[in-house]
């Protein structure tokens, strides 16, 4: 839970921060690097892209519900993460990261027309509880970083490549 009172510049700079963070640790990997699961893993680094580009979505989504109903109730959608390395494999690595980029976008935007009053618009999550549009992007920025941590992880696991690097760059 957010404890005081954050402002929309200090939430977009840790969901800001957060991104960085997260893509500084996969740039200039190869598909094959993205793809490869060590002994013992669970997930791809691509399996963690798919799974934060689809949560993001779905947290994005419910940020906007919060705006147009009140309190509207959510169901959890952590059965669906044993789905995210399935996920992983339909899709291009380039497709994920142009998904997550767009999404983040979409909650950017949405935050940069929120006031404080709007910012305290909620959800009634069914695991979580009440989730204000700031605690969902909180939520988003600590997770992304949750997930980052485990992809360096795998960053450092995966072995050299040889094969077409995927260049991840800056939009100015």
């Amino acid at each position: 839970r957010i404890t005081g009172r954050m402002t929309v510049p200090q939430i977009r700079s840790g969901l800001l921060g957060s991104r960085e963070r997260l893509f500084a640790s996969i740039r200039g990997l190869s598909e094959e690097q993205f793809r490869y699961v060590p002994s013992g893993a669970r997930w791809s680094i691509a399996a963690h892209l798919a799974h934060l580009l689809r949560i993001e979505r779905i947290f994005t989504e419910r940020a906007r519900a919060a705006l147009t109903q009140h309190e509207p109730l959510v169901a959890s959608t952590d059965v669906k993460n044993d789905d995210d390395p399935a996920l992983a494999q339909h899709l291009a690595v380039p497709q994920m990261i142009h998904g997550m980029l767009n999404v983040r976008r979409e909650l950017d935007a949405l935050l940069a027309t929120c006031d404080e009053a709007e910012l305290a618009r909620a959800i009634v999550h069914e695991r979580f509880g009440r989730m204000t549009i700031a605690e969902i992007a909180v939520k988003m920025a600590a997770h992304e970083d949750e997930h980052a941590a485990e992809v360096a992880k795998l960053v450092r696991q995966a072995p050299s490549s040889a094969r077409v690097i995927i260049p991840l760059t800056r939009r100015s």
